[in-house]
């Protein structure tokens, strides 16, 4: 037990410490740093990346992983669209139950049929990709001049601040009081320390698991909303270079993606320390295609230190 709570300390404090370092060195090399234009710079690059990474943090929560993320904001940014396109204001509505739909099928599969979530949510992906290049042509796509007001707003700025990085701070407040105060929330963590157990209490851990695969289709489709918003267009592969980062980010931030441990708000400074390394990267003037490498290290570093490996008898 004692064990356990000091993992959870270790999971709070090291990315708190890796962001403190971060900005120091980085403010150190280049005052102006944190300049409102570049702390926006910051939000634009996490805020994507974080709102997906909240139902990813449900996901890992319960011991399981979502593979689908990547091709699911694919084919939502491309639904948003064509959605506001049709329906005006109605596209936003309908795009969050399309994400809602994808994240169903994700945890009902991996529910009913016992499939391994990575493989489930694998397999989901390459269907979310078909239907991406299907209903976009294969091809970019973008608004009707006459309906880009609709969308405009979210980039509406106060101070460094737009009106999409107060949309997902608040997502991360009623997502953690969720997690803190909520029976639901409770059960999320007791799934994913030790499912059996919870079982055995009487839970309906099936129900836990579809609900967070369900969260993690809604966030997407939000996160989907965001990305068109500063991007101003959806192309059917434009979600692929998120999925390896809205998994960093969580597991950076202190998800154990053994489950149990971790929560939104670190997920969040997980989202923003990617972002400062991106920017930081981009500074010194490294190559686009080499920083996946410094987020590679940086996910293998953040799992080995998370992992619970009292829940894995066998290295496969």
């Amino acid at each position: 037990m004692g064990n356990f709570f000091r993992k959870i300390r270790l999971n709070t404090i090291i990315p708190i410490i890796g962001l403190i370092l971060l900005f120091s060195i980085l403010t150190f090399i280049n005052p102006n740093f944190l300049s409102a234009y570049n702390i926006g710079a910051l939000l634009d690059g996490a805020i994507t990346i974080f709102i997906a990474g909240i139902g990813m943090t449900f996901v890992l929560l319960i011991g399981s992983i979502d593979l689908s993320v990547g091709a699911m904001i694919s084919l939502n940014t491309i639904l948003f669209i064509l959605l506001v396109n049709r329906f005006g204001v109605l596209g936003y509505p309908l795009t969050i139950l399309s994400g809602y739909i994808m994240g169903y099928l994700n945890g009902v599969l991996f529910t009913k049929f016992k499939i391994p979530s990575f493989i489930t949510t694998f397999g989901m992906s390459g269907v979310y990709k078909s239907i991406a290049l299907i209903v976009s042509g294969a091809r970019p796509i973008g608004f009707d001049t006459s309906k880009m007001n609709l969308i405009l707003y979210l980039t509406d700025s106060i101070g460094p601040f737009k009106v999409l990085h107060i949309v997902g701070f608040v997502l991360m407040v009623v997502c953690m009081v969720i997690l803190k105060y909520t029976a639901f929330g409770r059960y999320v963590y007791a799934t994913g320390s030790s499912e059996q157990a919870t079982l055995y209490s009487g839970i309906n851990t099936q129900q836990i698991k579809r609900l967070s695969f369900v969260i993690s289709g809604i966030s997407v489709a939000l996160a989907s909303i965001g990305l068109v918003a500063i991007k101003m267009s959806a192309a059917p592969s434009m979600g692929e270079p998120y999925q390896m980062n809205i998994i960093a980010a969580t597991v950076v931030g202190g998800t154990a993606m053994t489950g149990g441990v971790g929560g939104v708000g670190l997920t969040y400074l997980g989202a923003f320390i990617l972002s400062i390394l991106s920017n930081g990267l981009n500074m010194f003037g490294v190559n686009v295609y080499l920083q996946q490498i410094f987020t590679g290290i940086l996910t293998v570093v953040a799992i080995s230190l998370t992992l619970d490996r009292t829940k894995i008898k066998l290295v496969k």
